[in-house]
């Protein structure tokens, strides 16, 4: 479902097909993941990766995109995911993009 939506939004943008894919790629790395959360009255206190979505890249980000959700209200665990998941392939579409054109 957030797949569906963030290829909608890209849509416009897409180049190639290949951007398709990563996308694909990168919400499939979010499925795999797992992270150790310790949360006090809805705040994010501690956050680390149990298992490894397979890229580093995602993995060092997934933390800081779960306590910024959790900022933004989201606290139950499918709202959290689905939020998470978001920021986590805009910020990596942003670093692709900033790498592609030679930042």
């Amino acid at each position: 479902m957030i797949l569906l939506a963030a290829l909608a939004v890209m849509q416009p943008a897409m180049a190639s097909p290949a951007l398709a894919e990563e996308i694909v790629v990168v919400a499939e790395r979010m499925k795999r993941i797992k992270l150790r959360l310790s949360r006090k009255k809805g705040v994010l206190k501690s956050c680390r990766v149990r298992v490894s979505s397979g890229d580093p890249v995602i993995d060092g980000y997934a933390c800081e995109a779960i306590g910024t959700c959790m900022t933004e209200g989201a606290v139950k665990r499918q709202p959290l995911a689905d939020c998470a998941t978001d920021k986590v392939l805009a910020f990596y579409m942003d670093r692709k993009r900033g790498a592609e054109s030679g930042e």
